[in-house]
Order: structure tokens, then C-alpha cells, then sequence
């Protein structure tokens, strides 16, 4: 899915006692009588990635629900796409060059150059679908994959009833669509300042995902976040995490045994879930 690919730019998280475990990290957040399980994914990866361990497929296989962020089935993707082309393609008949200035269109046009991206489409899009699309065929030329990502395989193989979602397509989509004219072009600045090392930066960022290392991933993804605006930020990991911190107090209030898939830079950092939660409350633990 488009939108899945965009944020693995962006995006893109993660001991038993006694020890780390080299492996992606994986939380245990309770109440008196119940708990939930977090675990952070990576979107995109390369095809072949070790990640999954004994104990994340035990996990799964307990869990009442496996809860994403949205929907990525068969099904739901004509209306991906449907909102996709909707909102990331301009309907004002203002072309990208229109929009941006013509010292950006060149870093654009040389971009397209080096990651095999069709000016021409480039020009009908919006400046979001416009970075987006650049940061994606940037690491799909470097051999990262959406369908080996970890939410995309594991909702291939989870049922269809025990699969839970934590927003709709729209929502998602509106957390790099919504933003200002004006802040789509800074997401796109950020995007070509940093096309020289894209693949770099998330390879390190799989390499501590992998590692068990999370608050490097925090430094990584954290530091590479600046870049794209507060407003941004917000609309990507603090908003989103708070609302989710809401739904997850209801699944422990209704004791529902939830194994929770999201973002890894969502369990990072200061407004982490986690964090949030532990705020709210709730004791946390590390168990992977």
C-alpha cells in the first residue's frame, strides 16, 4: 500500500531479565488482571530479513486480536488507492512546478534522475505524494521491499477475524495529506536533503530495529524527524499515539489478551505509547 510505503521513509523501532536479546523490541503494558503487547515494525524491508523469534510467535499465537494500524488486505485496497490518487494528485491544474520554487524543481528533477522516477508524474502530484514517491523508489532501487514489510506478511497470514485496526485508511492517509501547502514543501526540502544518505539512514535504523537497540532507533529516527516540522511530527507520532493510548485502556479494561503491530517509531522517544501509557498508569515491561 502507497501510504504504508511513505511512512517506512519516515518511519520506520526496536530482555529478558538478565540480559537484551538481540531482536526488534517487544513491550508487556498491564492493568490488575490483564496486559497487552507492543511490538514495533518496520514497513519496508529487505526480502529475506530475519526478525521473528520464538517468542513473538507464541505471542501471536495466544493473542486474542493482532491489532494494526489500518486495514492493508485485498479489500481494502481499492479504496487505498482510490484515496491515494485522490489526495495525492493535484486537481487545482497547478503543476509541482507551480508550487514549489525553481531551485527545489531542479533537486526534484535530479532525484527523479538518480531513483528512476517519471518526471511527468512527478509534476501531477502533490509536494507530499511527491517526496513520498522519491523516498519510496529510493530504497525499493536499494532492495527494501513493502511486501516483505512486517505488517503487510503478517496480515497475510493472521485471519481475517482475529485482525484488529487501529484507524481507518483515511486517517492515515491524512497524517502526511493534511497538512498546509506549506508543509508538504517543507516534507518535500527534507526529503531531497537527505536522498544522498536515505538508504544509509534506514539501514541504520533496521540494523538497531533488529538489534534490540531501540533507543538508538530513538536517536536515528528522532534526529531524522526534525527535519520535517513540528506540525508534522505531531500529526505522525503524537496524535496518533494518544489516540491509540485511549483504545489500548479499553482493551485492558475489557481484559482482551491484544498483540499490538505498529510503527517502530512509535515506541520510541518521549511521546512513545509506551511512555504514554506508563503515564496513564500502567507498568510496562520489556520482554523481548
Amino acid at each position: 500500500m502507497f501510504i504504508r510505503r511513505s511512512l517506512a521513509v519516515l518511519t520506520i523501532a526496536l530482555a529478558f531479565a538478565g540480559g537484551a536479546q538481540a531482536a526488534p523490541a517487544i513491550w508487556k503494558v498491564s492493568d490488575e488482571d490483564s496486559s497487552v503487547w507492543l511490538f514495533g515494525s518496520i514497513h519496508l524491508l529487505p526480502p529475506g530479513t530475519e526478525w521473528r523469534t520464538e517468542i513473538f510467535d507464541n505471542l501471536i499465537d495466544e493473542a486474542d486480536r493482532v491489532y494494526f494500524e489500518t486495514d492493508l488486505g485485498p479489500a481494502a485496497q481499492p479504496k487505498i488507492i482510490a484515496l491515494t490518487m485522490e489526495q495525492g494528485f493535484a486537481r487545482d491544474g497547478r503543476l509541482l512546478n507551480q508550487r514549489i520554487s525553481e531551485k527545489l524543481m531542479g533537486k526534484v528533477r535530479s532525484a527523479a534522475e538518480r531513483f528512476a522516477v517519471p518526471v511527468p508524474t512527478l509534476l501531477a502530484m502533490q509536494p507530499w505524494m511527491a517526496a513520498s514517491t522519491i523516498s519510496v523508489s529510493a530504497l525499493v532501487q536499494a532492495g527494501y521491499d513493502p511486501n516483505a514489510g512486517v505488517d503487510t506478511m503478517l496480515q497475510q497470514e493472521i485471519s481475517v477475524e482475529r485482525q484488529g485496526f487501529l484507524e481507518t485508511a483515511e486517517e492515515q492517509i491524512d497524517v502526511i495529506a493534511g497538512g498546509s501547502e506549506a508543509d508538504q514543501i517543507i516534507m518535500l526540502e527534507a526529503t531531497l536533503a537527505e536522498a544522498e544518505r536515505i538508504v544509509t539512514m534506514i539501514d541504520e535504523m533496521k540494523d538497531a530495529w533488529l538489534g534490540g537497540t531501540p533507543e538508538t532507533l530513538a536517536d536515528l529516527f528522532l534526529a531524522e524527524m526534525g527535519a520535517y516540522g513540528e506540525g508534522f511530527m505531531d500529526r505522525l507520532i503524537v496524535d496518533r499515539n494518544e489516540n491509540w493510548v485511549e483504545q489500548i485502556e479499553v482493551m485492558l479494561a475489557e481484559n482482551e489478551a491484544a498483540f499490538l503491530v505498529v510503527g517502530a517509531g512509535h515506541l520510541v522517544g518521549e511521546y512513545s505509547v509506551v511512555k504514554l501509557l506508563e503515564q496513564q498508569g500502567f507498568p510496562s515491561e520489556r520482554v523481548q
